[in-house]
């Protein structure tokens, strides 16, 4: 059901409320003032609010303000005694969705709170509905009408008007950072930076040199201070992908910065506080990691406040014409002038997509560099096969290639071997990444940055297929 604060001065008051409120399944905070209230309403994902309106050091016209600058769809009730009517009469000319006398009616406060929770849903599916008749099947660069995406797209609107840590999981190539990137841009955080830092991409020492800066003289070459991503953040939405690779040391100083707000630069002795929504990304089994000991336990709490699951493409292939389509007008700037066939189109949806949406839009720039829409051509895979049973015999698959200069079509073999050729060790190691860093002899970093590359999820090669 929904989460919902109620705020009032007296604690009798707010056990009444509250306990009533709970006999319906919703959640329920307490505040016993303004201040304690919007710091609530800041960092959680609130349905409603319920305040009373005269309270010691601030009243509920601040709360209300409050609640309408983090989310025009959060909605108020004003609790009001007879000599202040007028005033929670003006609050509802300033957004409150509406006021009851106290001692209120509980049955009375219960409708109330359907009926606010009702008109928050329907305009919540209405702005969805206006985005599909607009012609934007999906939730701004994310695509797609299924069942499991509506629900990704519903989560989105929902959490993009609260402040808590979101935690992204999904495969590698099922469009993570879209998902933040749309959490930010429909946030109250959308007028201040999106920053995003990937954490495997980087050794432990640079990580945090990246994420928190440094000082002048911190370490040799440090010859300026150096602002980190934290405080260029400031005030918006820092994305921090594959949190799930993190080393220990930087996990500690991730969960400080969760925490207490405040970071300290690499060489520095003074912390810094940072206003910074946290939003978090994995394809990696968290969970997992905390069992063994590579996650800290109280990092994984931290994150873990509002999970968002994006689905792989082999779960939602009915969604795979409409990405296609939107692929081909991005890479054709609008003007597509290719059109994949209905064999075409039985092919891509029989085929198990391992780097997801990612790969299908690699595959629809190939289909524009080369101008052929013919999906054996496209997908040496499939002749390899390691893709979809083939139909009828095709033309060699780089028959198409000598289109290109020879850069473009070397780097386009290169590419398809390369792809290929780590997906039989992963089959042959069954995933194990170490055990296939040591078979082809490169260093497992090397390996997870390649693989990374490919958009190659060794998850996906656990068992035999």
């Amino acid at each position: 059901m929904a989460t919902i604060l109620v705020v009032d001065d007296e604690a009798r008051m707010r056990k009444v409320i509250s306990l009533a409120l709970a006999e319906d399944g919703h959640e329920v905070l307490e505040a016993e003032n303004a201040a304690q209230a919007l710091e609530i309403i800041r960092s959680t994902a609130l349905s409603l609010v319920v305040t009373d309106l005269r309270m010691p050091g601030g009243d509920g016209t601040e709360v209300l303000k409050g609640a309408r600058a983090t989310s025009l769809h959060l909605p108020v009730i004003i609790l009001t005694a007879y000599g202040t009517v007028e005033n929670a009469v003006q609050a509802l000319k300033e957004g409150a969705h509406d006021y009851l006398l106290k001692p209120c009616d509980l049955d009375e406060l219960k409708l109330s709170v359907k009926k606010a929770l009702w008109v928050q849903q329907i305009t919540l599916e209405n702005r969805y509905l206006r985005e599909q008749l607009s012609g934007k099947s999906g939730y701004g660069e994310l695509v797609g009408r299924s069942p499991k995406m509506v629900q990704v797209f519903e989560l989105i609107a929902r959490v993009a008007q609260g402040d808590s840590t979101v935690l992204i999981r999904g495969e590698s190539g099922t469009g993570k950072e879209l998902v933040a990137r749309a959490i930010h841009r429909d946030s109250p955080r959308r007028e201040h930076p999106f920053v995003a830092v990937n954490c495997m991409a980087l050794p432990s020492d640079l990580l945090e040199n990246e994420l928190f800066g440094h000082v002048r003289g911190a370490y040799t070459g440090a010859v300026s201070t150096s602002v980190g991503k934290f405080e260029l953040a400031d005030g918006g939405t820092l994305f921090l992908d594959e949190i799930g690779d993190m080393q220990p040391r930087m996990q500690g100083k991730i969960l400080r910065a969760i925490q207490e707000k405040v970071i300290e630069p690499v060489g520095g002795n003074r912390s810094k506080r940072v206003d910074v929504r946290i939003v978090a990304a994995t394809n990696s089994d968290l969970e997992d990691k905390v069992q063994k000991g590579e996650m800290r336990a109280d990092l994984y709490y931290r994150l873990n406040v509002v999970p968002i699951a994006v689905p792989p493409l082999r779960e939602r292939k009915e969604d795979i014409p409409l990405l296609v389509d939107h692929f081909l007008a991005k890479k054709s700037n609008g003007r597509p002038t290719l059109k994949f066939g209905p064999e075409d189109m039985t092919l891509l949806s029989r085929y198990h997509w391992p780097g997801n949406v990612r790969e299908l839009e690699n595959l629809v720039e190939r289909a524009v560099v080369l101008g052929t829409a013919n999906v054996t051509h496209l997908m040496p895979a499939i002749a390899f096969g390691t893709g979809v049973p083939q139909g009828p015999p095709a033309p060699h698959p780089f028959h198409d290639l000598v289109d290109l200069v020879y850069k473009d079509a070397k780097r386009m073999v290169i590419d398809e071997f390369d792809k290929y050729y780590f997906s039989q060790i992963l089959r042959r190691t069954k995933g194990n990444v170490s055990q296939a860093a040591d078979l082809i002899q490169i260093h497992r970093k090397n390996l997870h940055m390649k693989l990374s590359d490919l958009d190659l999820d060794p998850k996906q090669f656990t068992t035999p297929e």
